[in-house]
């Protein structure tokens, strides 16, 4: 009886999430508990889990007791792909060092499913192996506290990626199959520094189709 509480929790916390980046839900939102459980027809336990959730995400804010949404912003995006960039540096350098080659052939799988993606126009398919891509880092680290400290971030950054530009799937693949080329080397400054400029790209994107809330 405990696992449908908690599906829906995550149901409900995904619906939220994608609100407060995109700005439909405005920085600044009281999200009380029981308007929540009217407008999605649950009982408070869900919610809770959602909103707890979220909190841990960073997207939203107690004040006095209560939970505000939290928009992301400028600065926000600038936090994010900060810690994005320490947390994935050091993965990429604890997972050159400790993967196989059979594993990274299983990097390698991901890669072909994005080109497989880009046969198809499935940018769906595209994005969900992208997730993957970066992920596998992480994995491979075999680093469980590191693993743990980006599965949370994991479902913010897919969001912004969703709101990005559509991506020119060939070419993205091209540059992901060169990024996986170069970890392949065994090289982890050289895969360090094209992690940064991955970045820095993917920042501009998501940077330019952010709505970005009022300030306080």
């Amino acid at each position: 009886m405990d696992v449908r509480p908690l599906a829906m929790g995550e149901q409900i916390a995904h619906r939220l999430r994608v609100e407060i980046i995109t700005g439909v839900v405005p920085q600044g939102t009281h999200l009380a508990e029981d308007a929540l459980a009217t407008r999605f027809d649950v009982s408070r336990g869900p919610i809770r889990d959602a909103l707890r959730q979220l909190e841990s995400e960073g997207l939203l804010e107690s004040r006095r007791k209560r939970l505000y949404a939290r928009g992301l912003g400028l600065e926000g995006v600038e936090e994010l792909y900060e810690l994005r960039e320490a947390l994935e540096t050091l993965a990429i350098r604890l997972a050159v060092s400790r993967a196989s080659a059979k594993e990274w052939d299983g990097v390698q799988a991901i890669v072909d499913r994005m080109r497989a993606a880009g046969e198809l126009g499935d940018v769906e398919m595209f994005t969900d192996a992208d997730m993957d891509f970066h992920t596998s880092f992480y994995t491979l680290s075999r680093n469980r506290r590191l693993i743990e400290a980006w599965r949370p971030y994991q479902r913010t950054f897919a969001i912004l990626f969703e709101m990005s530009d559509t991506p020119d799937i060939p070419a993205a693949t091209v540059d992901h199959q060169g990024f996986l080329d170069i970890v392949r080397t065994g090289d982890a400054d050289a895969a360090v520094k094209r992690l940064q400029l991955h970045l820095t790209l993917a920042k501009a994107h998501v940077r330019d189709a952010l709505p970005v809330p009022p300030e306080d």
